[in-house]
């Protein structure tokens, strides 16, 4: 019985810690990102909200990490001269893996540059290294 009781705590302070640091993206909010315009996402996100992580469909991301994702450069580079954290992971995949996996190598070199950890682990040991060999991405694999 001390067993279920403890487990259904653990569970349920789990959900709420996801609840918590995690917030779902609003249309408002993922359009103004496809729209790779400083103006427009300024008006949909708080300076607070540039570091959180977001949840989108079944995955999380930073900001910067979505950004990246999807290739908007003018988002990256805003939120790297407005300091965001290039070191925040969400569900263990900070921005530099992020870029590995997509194979975005300029990214990288800019996460790089600001102060990436390239030797940060997810939550199964793998590098961003890892992510770009996995994902065939030699040219991100090589600065890596």
């Amino acid at each position: 019985m001390k067993k279920i009781i403890t487990t259904t705590l653990l569970v349920g302070f789990v959900a709420l810690t996801n609840s918590i640091y995690a917030q779902q993206a609003t249309k408002v909010q993922r359009q103004a990102i496809q729209t790779d315009n400083i103006e427009t996402f300024k008006k949909a996100f708080t300076k607070a909200e540039y570091d959180k992580c977001i949840d989108i469909k079944e995955n999380s991301y930073t900001m910067l990490s979505y950004s990246i994702r999807h290739n908007r450069k003018n988002l990256i580079n805003f939120l790297l001269e407005n300091n965001s954290d290039v070191n925040k992971a969400c569900k263990g995949l900070t921005p530099l893996m992020v870029a590995a996996t997509y194979g975005e190598t300029e990214a990288a070199k800019l996460l790089l540059k600001k102060g990436a950890n390239k030797n940060a682990k997810d939550l199964n040991g793998k590098t961003a290294k890892d992510y770009a060999t996995e994902n065939k991405q030699t040219a991100t694999a090589a600065i890596l």
